[in-house]
């Protein structure tokens, strides 16, 4: 089932701002109707959710309604909403090359203040202009308006922009947080003045302020304070502690799974495990957004007791409309390589590639494992965190992953560029399915004992998993 692509024929190009530029309907479909065709001849999320009649005809109806003149930023707001139906956290819509640039470049109106929300509501968290305060707003009040529109609804409408696995809520509120200030005026403008309605605790007052131009927004102060005691492994993205003087209960903090030293940081650690004969292991996998599978592969070796398959599977063998996109010779070395190390098997038109995962037999933990979780646990962490899960030898402490429980679409996922507007769209070319978990669930791996944040714990900075953790284990 595919499209009929609308044929363009070109239209004057104006030197005119990609910021406020306008693309005809007929350049808009053929995007439109490119993105399409290539997720419905080759995204691993079609029939997964949702059958592929449902897709063909949301993609239809999408692409008739395409009636009016939009800017670049209007298109892929549609487009985002449009890929939140393949609920797919590898599936992203990004502006084009050039709007990045343009954008950049711009000293577009910001608010001045930092706002937090924290379980459905928003906090004031700091003021970015240290030229101006104001008497009335101060850190910890809760906003209830901002420019007139209801701080929930806000937040409901931002979390439709980003992308999730399955129907899990988590990783939308992870990176909401973290990034609410750049959405609220994304989305919802940029004025000269904000308005702004809050409580004191006591009643609601509102305030107004006018923007400012920053040079750059800092980072929130999210997240427990570094501490010196840990040994990093910097390229490889690891660090690692002990919690005791007796060096019985370690921390071990892998921030990604790199694909660069991480074999050397694996040996030297669990050497290490090994020697001190520890037998508690609290693994950190909070805020990790995923990346190399061999990486993922090798840490389980070290903590499974009996092996386990992991499958890619794709229905294609080659990407779909090259002519967009680039890496197809990469994507046909992946399948090579699964061939060698693994186990080929085709059903129908789907090439499914088994990867069996060996319990390491040197310097093999045996011990007590606690793993902490969050809403940013997401893909090759998931994929760790569900086959912990399967041993039954791990407690998990924190909030559901943000990657689901049975797999995500991933493995390789290739950029493809739309001809008119230029945005660019990345479809996974695999499904990366935990063999642990063969039904869908669209949830991610949910904790044994759940830990909610308070705005104060937040702006203190505690660190409510690893107390839990410490707690299970009896550490003062």
């Amino acid at each position: 089932m595919m499209l009929v692509v609308w044929m363009f024929g070109g239209y004057a190009q104006k030197k005119e701002s990609l910021l406020t530029k306008k693309y005809p309907p007929a350049a808009l479909k053929q995007d439109a109707t490119i993105f399409g065709n290539v997720v419905l001849a080759m995204h691993p999320a079609i029939g997964l959710y949702a059958s592929r009649e449902h897709y063909f005809n949301l993609f239809k109806n999408f692409v008739e309604g395409l009636n009016d003149s939009l800017t670049e930023k209007d298109f892929r707001i549609r487009l985002k909403l449009l890929a939140d139906e393949l609920h797919c956290g590898h599936t992203e819509i990004l502006y084009s090359q050039a709007f990045y640039r343009e954008i950049n470049k711009a000293k577009l109106n910001f608010s001045p203040y930092i706002y937090l929300p924290v379980q459905n509501k928003v906090y004031l968290l700091t003021n970015l202009d240290k030229k101006k305060s104001d008497t009335l707003l101060k850190k910890g009040a809760e906003i209830t308006r901002i420019n007139g529109v209801p701080v929930d609804s806000m937040l409901r409408y931002s979390r439709r922009f980003i992308s999730s696995d399955g129907f899990n809520e988590t990783a939308r509120n992870h990176f909401l947080q973290r990034g609410f200030n750049s959405y609220f005026v994304s989305l919802f403008g940029r004025p000269d003045t904000f308005d702004v309605e809050y409580t004191d605790g006591r009643q609601l007052r509102h305030t107004r302020y006018a923007a400012f131009k920053p040079k750059a927004i800092p980072s929130l102060p999210l997240g427990p304070r570094d501490d010196s005691l840990f040994v990093h492994f910097k390229k490889a993205g690891i660090q690692y502690r002990y919690l005791d003087k007796e060096k019985k209960t370690m921390q071990l903090r892998i921030n990604r799974f790199a694909n660069v030293r991480d074999k050397s940081a694996y040996r030297k650690i669990f050497r290490r495990l090994k020697k001190n004969k520890s037998e508690n292991l609290v693994l950190d996998l909070r805020n990790n957004g995923g990346g190399s599978l061999a990486n993922s592969y090798r840490l389980l070796s070290y903590l499974i007791d009996s092996a386990r398959t992991q499958t890619l599977r794709t229905g294609i063998k080659n990407y779909p409309y090259r002519k967009y996109t680039h890496g197809n010779i990469w994507f046909k070395f992946t399948r090579f390589a699964y061939t060698v190390i693994g186990e080929k098997r085709t059903i129908h038109d789907t090439d499914n590639f088994i990867y069996t995962i060996k319990p390491r037999k040197k310097n093999h933990f045996n011990g007590n494992i606690l793993v902490l979780i969050n809403g940013g646990s997401f893909s090759a962490t998931s994929l760790v965190a569900a086959y912990l899960k399967d041993t039954r030898r791990a407690i998990f402490i924190g909030e559901e992953t943000g990657g689901t429980m049975e797999g995500c679409n991933a493995g390789i996922t290739p950029y493809y560029k739309l001809p008119n507007t230029k945005i660019r769209v990345r479809v996974p070319a695999f499904r990366v399915v935990h063999d642990v978990c063969p039904a869908l669930t669209g949830q991610g791996i949910m904790p044994d004992y759940k830990v909610e944040y308070t705005f104060k714990d937040l702006i203190a900075r505690r660190d409510l998993e690893l107390q839990k953790a410490k707690e299970l284990l009896k550490i003062p």
